[in-house]
């Protein structure tokens, strides 16, 4: 007697059982894959994002408006204490051989409600910040107090 020649297809009896791992090991490895690639992805942008806005919001310019917004009597009355400085920071802040150029909005806020300040100023060489605007718009009322010193 001979052995029957070997089926081209494989045993029928595990055809259900081989194509089920593979569909398996497809959507591990395909869409999981994927799905890893996204989520690295993603975090990777969030990672980049709170640097950035790590950056802008530890800035000299971000710092002087909250502490000007700190110091008002208008503010503390109309905010509550304590304000505290917001994380969307939104604007430009460019120091180039120690000059430099600000234009950005902070959003504050305190248990009584919040503001956004906008302020514009410039830095020499050596030189303190100077602010040409340093206003906050309080949000309930849209009320504006200039926060540059007297």
């Amino acid at each position: 007697m001979s052995t029957p020649p070997p089926l081209p297809f494989g045993d029928p009896s595990k055809i259900q059982q081989e194509n089920s791992a593979a569909v398996r090991k497809g959507v591990a490895f395909g869409c999981g894959g994927c799905a890893l690639l996204a989520a690295a992805v993603a975090v990777f942008g969030a990672c980049i994002f709170w640097f950035i806005m790590s950056m802008i919001r530890g800035a000299d310019a971000s710092q002087m408006s909250l502490q000007a917004a700190q110091s008002s009597e208008v503010m503390r009355r109309e905010l509550g204490e304590p304000i505290a400085l917001g994380w969307l920071v939104t604007g430009n802040i460019s120091i180039t051989n120690g000059n430099g150029r600000a234009d950005i909005t902070v959003p504050i806020s305190g248990p009584k409600g919040a503001a956004s300040i906008h302020t514009v100023g410039s830095k020499k060489a050596g030189g303190p910040w100077t602010f040409s605007t340093m206003k906050a718009t309080i949000e309930a009322d849209g009320q504006t107090v200039d926060l540059r010193a007297p």
